[in-house]
């Protein structure tokens, strides 16, 4: 016995049926019409009588078929506005109203997080997202993804629970980050792949923000990918735009300290906060306060102009050792996150430095570190403010019994050659933050170094070197042999305009006061020779053009490299009054690394090298809504690593380490201020990349369930109604004309 397929249609609109009341207008006109003649009969009449009897059928018919058009053409009329759709209550192969995959992919970047009338677009999205499921046809099963960077697969196999999916996304929230529109198209492929069921529906609920919808070249071609296998799979795509076309919008987009390192009772730290505004008009007197550890401190008032950013400076003395969290805030608009801007600080008691002489003399200023070692921390009887950089002074052999963890940065002065174990011990040492500072000398063996110790062009898959050294050792510039060749024709420091950090405070500075810098003279020197493609970075060159200090990132650490001596032996660099306070910046930016685990952007792992000798340590983690997740702890042979993954929130996040260790740390997680602007992309732009999807938008209004359940609904027949009434206007209008011309 074959089984007949049931089917039935629905209505998007069904009370819009009662128009089809409208189809009686035509009958009544016609009926009404005749009415309005009275029948008299006279002589000359029965001629007249006698014809029209005669074509009196074929009249009749002709009026009749006038009257079916137009009464037809009503009820297609009415019927397009319905909107009836196609279902079936069994297995109907083919037929649009057969189960569906229903895949639900709601944006949740920061700029969701935008509010207007007290509802966010995310509140928007997750109310739209409710009423498309419980329009949903009984058998349909539901998959949901939260668009982010990385996506998010809340409900990956299909469901067809409708009411634990509704639940589902009442626990759904917004994340602080931004959005990576490929990764989720893969995101999406891996979960209609996962599903048997042959016709698919996706439904992208999102405000179409520029920074997550506009398409980068470089991976467009991925895109179109992705969505060619979307459409070879026949998914009915539908975007509905929940944003609106307001760009008002002020932020904190930059927060930093004019000292990369602080130490308690040292000088004031200015702090200086970026403040952005991203509307069309003028946004005056802007306030920003300053909090410290939760508490109000001083505020200025400014004027952003619009599409610019304004530098605010506060200056703060941090009298106590430990974390401090330092905020710079703004009264809220209708993008609340990025109003505020936090910056984790741990402040020492000093900073420690291990110097390793590799050129020992016992007179004074005769050896490697002597002129460093005063430079860095004062002696007593100097005129100098005491220094926070304690210094301790090993030789070359000694430096395999030091523990480097005591210590922020090392400097290498004329250090002959390294073993393999002080070259894996310094390894490690950048890999928990610190700094390595390396000074050249007629003592260096530059082979050794070239072959150990230079690091190529890190995470190059054709140069990537074993060390850390930005630089390979070339042969060693000579001026001249004898004292008088050797000043005359001897290069100076060239400072690059002072864009470096470590010179930068030389910018603005008097003559005199640069050339105590400028003057310097090296009559021999290393020649560095940096690979192309490298991320060395110069602080300064020589006038002759070849680099005089380089810098470079290594692990979480830094290190920086200097072509010529600490001493005075190669050049007068020591007996300069520049000496000190640049040496003192280089310290304090080699030792930067330690600072920067703390600070990161949403989306950014949380990683700090700690020391403990139990890896199965108790680790916590408090986050910004008041949540306490579990953290880890991963091995590095001497130490370990804290680790936390789940920062897709801004705002300060608290480790707790312990027991045994018993320790307590500070973080802050910022966004990206690219989530700040809040331009849209043109829907007329997203169909040229997506030509056969639906782009749909809406008010904010109540949401009608029978509205969201079609708004990408297959099989609906007001198309094709619509296309019937086109065709019965040019029909009807052909045929009375064609009747008319005819009598």
């Amino acid at each position: 016995m074959t089984n007949l397929p049931l089917l039935a249609i629905g209505f998007a609109n069904p009370f819009l049926l009662w128009g089809l009341a409208a189809a009686a207008v035509p009958l009544l006109l016609h009926l009404l019409n005749r009415r309005r003649y009275r029948e008299e009969s006279w002589a000359a009449m029965r001629f007249l009588l006698a014809a029209i009897r005669k074509n009196q059928r074929r009249i009749r018919l002709e009026h009749w078929l006038l009257l079916a058009v137009r009464t037809l053409l009503v009820v297609c009329v009415v019927l397009a506005l319905a909107q009836p759709f196609l279902e079936s209550i069994g297995a109907v192969p083919l037929l649009a109203g057969r189960r569906t995959h229903r895949v639900i992919v709601i944006d949740g970047t920061m700029s969701m997080t935008h509010t207007s009338a007290e509802r966010s677009r995310f509140s928007r999205a997750t109310e739209y997202a409710d009423a498309y499921i419980q329009g949903a046809r009984n058998g349909d099963a539901i998959s949901v993804l939260l668009l982010g960077n990385p996506p998010k697969v809340v409900i990956g196999a299909p469901s067809p629970n409708h009411a634990e999916v509704r639940e589902e996304l009442k626990q759904l929230q917004p994340t602080h980050g931004t959005g990576d529109l490929d990764a989720t198209f893969t995101k999406l492929r891996e979960v209609l792949d996962t599903s048997d069921i042959p016709q698919k529906e996706v439904l992208f609920l999102s405000d179409l923000q520029a920074a997550t919808w506009q398409v980068d070249p470089e991976w467009e071609t991925a895109l179109k990918r992705n969505v060619s296998a979307l459409e070879e799979d026949r998914a009915n795509c539908v975007v509905v735009d929940l944003g609106d076309t307001s760009r008002s919008n002020r932020a904190v987009v930059d927060l930093k300290l004019d000292a990369p390192i602080v130490v308690r009772d040292g000088p004031p730290v200015v702090i200086t906060a970026r403040l952005a505004n991203f509307g069309s008009e003028v946004d005056t007197g802007v306030r920003a306060q300053l909090v410290i550890d939760g508490r109000l401190g001083p505020e200025r008032r400014v004027d952003l102009p619009p599409g610019q950013d304004v530098p605010v400076a506060f200056s703060y003395r941090f009298e106590d050792p430990g974390d401090h969290v330092v905020e710079v805030r703004l009264d809220e608009d209708r993008l609340a996150v990025d109003d505020a801007w936090r910056l984790t600080v741990p402040v020492r008691e000093s900073l420690e430095v291990l110097l390793v002489n590799g050129d020992y003399n016992p007179e004074p200023f005769q050896s490697e570190t002597d002129y460093l070692a005063q430079g860095l921390s004062p002696s007593e009887g100097s005129d100098r403010t005491p220094s926070p950089i304690g210094v301790e002074v090993v030789t070359e052999s000694q430096l395999t019994r030091r523990d480097l963890e005591r210590y922020d940065v090392i400097f290498l002065c004329n250090v002959a050659r390294l073993s393999r174990g002080e070259i894996d011990a310094i390894d490690r040492f950048l890999r928990r933050g610190g700094g390595v500072v390396l000074f050249g000398g007629d003592r260096i063996q530059a082979d050794e170094y070239n072959a150990n110790l230079f690091a190529g062009i890190p995470g190059s898959e054709t140069f990537d070197g074993p060390g850390f050294l930005p630089a390979r050792f070339g042969d060693v510039v000579s001026s001249g042999d004898e004292i008088s060749e050797q000043l005359a024709g001897a290069p100076e420091f060239d400072p690059l305009d002072f864009n470096h950090p470590i010179v930068a405070i030389y910018q603005g500075a008097a003559a005199q006061v640069v050339s105590g810098l400028t003057a310097v003279r090296s009559w021999r020197s290393h020649d560095l020779i940096v690979p192309e493609g490298s991320t060395a970075r110069r602080v300064m060159d020589f006038t002759d053009g070849r680099p005089a200090i380089l810098t470079m990132s290594r692990h979480r650490g830094t290190v920086v490299q200097i072509a010529t001596t600490a001493d005075d032996d190669w050049t007068t660099w020591p007996l300069h009054p520049s000496y000190p306070p640049v040496l003192e910046q280089m310290t304090y930016f080699a030792a930067s690394g330690r600072m920067a685990q703390r600070n990161v952007a949403v989306g950014q792992s949380l990683d700090q090298a700690i020391e403990t000798n139990s890896l199965n340590a108790v680790t916590s983690v408090l986050r910004p809504d008041g949540r306490e997740e579990p953290g880890r702890l991963a091995d590095e042979g001497d130490g370990a690593r804290f680790l936390f993954e789940g920062t897709d929130l801004s705002g300060e996040y608290t480790a707790r380490i312990g027991p045994p260790v018993a320790r307590e740390l500070s973080f802050s997680v910022n966004p990206d201020p690219a989530e700040s602007d809040l331009s849209r992309v043109d829907t007329s732009t997203l169909s040229v990349l997506f030509p056969r999807w639906t782009f749909s938008s809406w008010d904010g209004g109540p949401v009608d369930r029978s509205e969201a359940a079609a708004v990408g609904r297959r099989g609906e027949l007001h198309r094709g109604l619509l296309l019937i009434v086109l065709g019965l206007l040019l029909g009807e209008s052909t045929l009375a004309w064609w009747l008319g011309r005819s009598r």
